[in-house]
């Protein structure tokens, strides 16, 4: 099976938005063309947080008018940039227990989809209300391939405001649990609007970039640089052994390829 990796979103709540130089909107929707006409296959599309920039209501109409037009359903989640109140009132449908949090059991593989969102700050959490509700779902499908999604990078990303300011509060309590199972295979994030690929133990983890706008890798620096590098969204496969294998697409470029031999 076959799911499409997206994050980062940063739709602005206004009508003509710019980020940075670039519109969010635009952005998205030119992702999600091209995961039609490439990926038509797909059994969803994640976003790991951050869809609005500024938590504003008409960000989430924005989501909710692109989602309907989307023939491969979307399952978001929420990063520090979110809103719950605002979200919920165009997706009730993924709140559960005053969180946006979540499970999709898709081809007999279990995809958890977590809410690391601490209002008013930018790294995340787990309170001990979501560490309980995890446990919950992890015990009820421990005979199950797991796969876990969330916003925050769980291990560190080698950039100093990200895995000092910016990080996973909750990560002791997250790894703790984890270590219990035997059957998780893989964690999707965001946040860190950068390609990174990890592993802990037997668990293997991925990000890719933004739609928008992308962190530069200055592990020296100790405040946050911008860069212009090509956003992408990541093509995540799964075999029937639980395995999984990641490509990560420059959308913008899709005009550059050409036929020659490697």
């Amino acid at each position: 099976m076959k799911f499409i990796h997206l994050t980062d979103t940063h739709i602005l709540g206004r009508e003509e938005p710019s980020l940075y130089g670039l519109n969010p909107d635009i952005m998205l929707k030119r992702a999600l063309k091209s995961i039609k006409r490439m990926h038509s296959d797909a059994k969803f599309i994640v976003i790991t947080g951050d869809i609005s920039d500024n938590g504003k209501k008409l960000s989430y109409k924005k989501l909710k008018t692109i989602a309907k037009k989307s023939k491969i359903e979307i399952f978001p989640i929420l990063g520090n940039h979110d809103c719950r109140e605002n979200f919920v009132y165009y997706f009730p449908e993924f709140e559960e227990d005053g969180f946006i949090q979540y499970v999709k059991t898709v081809d007999n593989k279990v995809f958890i989809f977590l809410d690391t969102l601490s209002v008013g700050n930018s790294y995340g959490e787990l309170c001990t209300k979501r560490v309980l509700w995890l446990q919950e779902q992890l015990e009820s499908y421990k005979n199950e391939y797991v796969y876990l999604f969330m916003h925050h990078h769980p291990v560190p990303c080698g950039l100093h405001m990200m895995d000092n300011e910016a990080n996973f509060k909750s990560s002791y309590e997250f790894w703790t649990l984890l270590s219990r199972y035997n059957n998780i295979k893989h964690i999707t994030f965001g946040h860190i609007h950068g390609i990174l690929h990890s592993t802990r133990g037997a668990i293997t983890m991925h990000s890719t970039r933004s739609t928008t706008f992308q962190v530069a890798y200055l592990p020296t620096k100790k405040r946050e640089f911008l860069t212009n590098e090509e956003p992408t969204y990541a093509i995540v496969t799964i075999d029937d052994s639980g395995n999984i294998t990641i490509r990560h697409h420059q959308f913008l470029t899709e005009e550059r390829i050409f036929t020659g031999r490697c």
